[in-house]
């Protein structure tokens, strides 16, 4: 960021506020995706890597007193959600439709890969989400705790990721260009 201001705290408090919101609403419909790092994808994009992984670890800690107390395990998923996206956004991601979806499905898979260990050894392969079907049926299928948990993850991170490149793309696209001047990486979203 190039200063923080009252507007870089409120736009990440809203950040974070998005990740717990949709979070929240996609947890209680049992849908076999998240959705619940919208923000950090907007905070990441714009910001940088830091402002991205503090608007997730933010929503992670908040999440663990409103809605499940093991989020804050994912919190290393958060940073890597971050540093993916903050990679990204240098060649066009979240400004090129094509590229964010390249981006928002490798996000997914290293997501998925930073989960896996997590909900293998902290929960057991469980992670309270609509994955764990897949995971079921991969263990089912014969393979191990940890290959189950990783191929549940591949089945539904990328997708979760995709869609959530896609709203942050949109989201982005409605953002006033005089907006994008406050932030660190704005110069590269005024170059639509």
């Amino acid at each position: 960021m190039k200063q923080t201001t009252t507007f870089h705290i409120g736009f990440l408090a809203l950040c974070a506020a998005l990740n717990v919101g949709i979070g929240a609403i996609v947890g209680m419909l049992k849908l076999p995706i998240y959705l619940d790092s919208t923000g950090t994808f907007l905070a990441a994009a714009l910001g940088g890597w830091a402002y991205g992984a503090a608007a997730g670890i933010i929503a992670v800690l908040i999440a663990a007193v409103i809605i499940a107390p093991t989020a804050p395990a994912y919190s290393g998923t958060a940073i890597v959600i971050a540093l993916v996206v903050s990679v990204f956004v240098r060649v066009k991601f979240l400004r090129s439709f094509p590229i964010t979806i390249i981006g928002g499905i490798t996000v997914g898979i290293a997501a998925a890969i930073v989960s896996a260990p997590v909900t293998t050894y902290l929960y057991g392969g469980v992670s309270l989400a609509g994955a764990d079907a897949f995971t079921a049926f991969f263990k089912a299928m014969g393979n191990t705790l940890m290959e189950s948990v990783i191929l549940g993850g591949l089945a539904t991170d990328p997708v979760d990721k995709l869609a959530t490149a896609l709203i942050a793309f949109m989201i982005i696209k409605a953002i006033p260009q005089r907006v994008f001047g406050r932030f660190r990486n704005g110069e590269l979203f005024t170059q639509r």
